[in-house]
């Protein structure tokens, strides 16, 4: 009896929805990315500072997927696959962002 109380309780899902959104925000911040980076391209390099603005929200969707991939590590699934994809994305475009801002700084 109660192992079927355990598994009533105990509900595994495939994949982690934190996970899921990591990922989503680290297509995002990309797709965000890739845009910005034709239009300044195009504009040879006088964008104006609504391209700064989506840099930066998009830096923070990237922060707060890479904080929601860490945390998804700790949910109860049976493929971390997203998990790790998700992670890895935000992480690396949290990095490219941040390598962006210092060189607009510089």
């Amino acid at each position: 009896m109660a192992d079927y109380a355990d598994s009533i309780l105990y509900r595994e899902e495939k994949y982690s929805r934190r996970a899921l959104r990591a990922c989503i925000l680290g297509g995002i911040s990309l797709l965000i990315f890739l845009i910005e980076a034709g239009i300044s391209l195009a504009l040879e390099g006088t964008v104006g500072a609504v391209a700064g603005a989506f840099g930066i929200s998009a830096f923070l969707l990237s922060f707060a997927g890479m904080v929601l991939g860490l945390k998804s590590f700790h949910d109860l699934c049976r493929s971390f696959l997203l998990c790790k994809v998700g992670t890895l994305l935000c992480g690396i475009m949290v990095a490219i962002w941040f390598l962006v801002f210092c060189a607009g700084i510089s």
